[in-house]
């Protein structure tokens, strides 16, 4: 899939909730974004940090890659973070600079086998374009469990089973320690554990987004009921251990 900079429209907006902002972008000349799901872009917001430096933020892709003219992100206000304030108050019509797609959270394409893909937090942005576009592809099993903090965050639980298509099996632990919690890649180990022998694993395919302290010990427990060598894909959204050890 080709990958570079393009500027693309904001051609449609509407509330998430509090604090964030469902976009839909399309390229401005028109072609094709040439994006697998779970793949995200870098978005140039215009705005310039005290640094010098450009403020540019990745987003995941929530829609089906079956559509490559117009895709579907969410943004969260964080803050008085410059990036995420600008596309939450930012005017439909406007343009801005992109770069991608990136990646490697993805499945094969044509995909037809039994996936489990594993959320926290924000990591559902990635994992639904994943779901909705294996369905669309025609998978045989699409599991999904999503590991959130209780109450509103960031999407709904209604946000994301209204675009989730019949054929994928969602569950919410909605219960979920908050981000730093001591005890979190535990509780997150045991949830995948329980998940994954309930739905008979191994799978064909697993795949893993968000909260990287609990990721990565998800992905070492998983190898230890059978998951092949490489065979958990993961994609940190933040705490990415690999970054603060190189």
């Amino acid at each position: 899939m080709a990958q570079g900079s393009a500027k693309i429209r904001i051609a449609h907006a509407e509330p998430l909730g509090q604090g964030a902002r469902l976009l839909r972008v399309e390229r401005v000349d028109g072609a094709e974004l040439g994006f697998a799901g779970g793949q995200y872009v870098i978005i140039n917001t215009g705005v310039t940090l005290p640094g010098g430096k450009l403020a540019k933020r990745a987003y995941s892709m929530l829609s089906s890659d079956a559509e490559q003219r117009a895709v579907e992100i969410a943004v969260k206000r964080i803050g008085a973070g410059p990036g995420s304030n600008v596309l939450n108050d930012i005017a439909v019509g406007a343009e801005l600079e992109w770069s991608g797609p990136w990646g490697k959270l993805r499945l094969p394409p044509g995909f037809s086998g039994r996936a489990l893909v594993v959320a926290t937090d924000t990591g559902i942005t990635a994992a639904l374009g994943i779901a909705r576009s294996a369905a669309a592809a025609g998978a045989a099993q699409l599991d999904l469990l999503w590991l959130v903090e209780p109450g509103e965050y960031f999407v709904s639980e209604a946000f994301v089973r209204e675009r989730l298509p019949a054929a994928v099996r969602l569950t919410v632990a909605g219960d979920f320690l908050p981000v730093g919690h001591p005890e979190r890649p535990a509780r997150a180990c045991a949830l995948v554990g329980q998940h994954a022998h309930l739905s008979a694993f191994p799978y064909d395919a697993v795949l893993c987004a968000g909260d990287g302290a609990v990721i990565y010990p998800i992905r070492d427990r998983l190898a230890s009921l059978g998951a092949p060598e490489g065979g958990v894909l993961l994609e940190s959204f933040f705490n990415n251990p690999m970054k603060k050890s190189a």
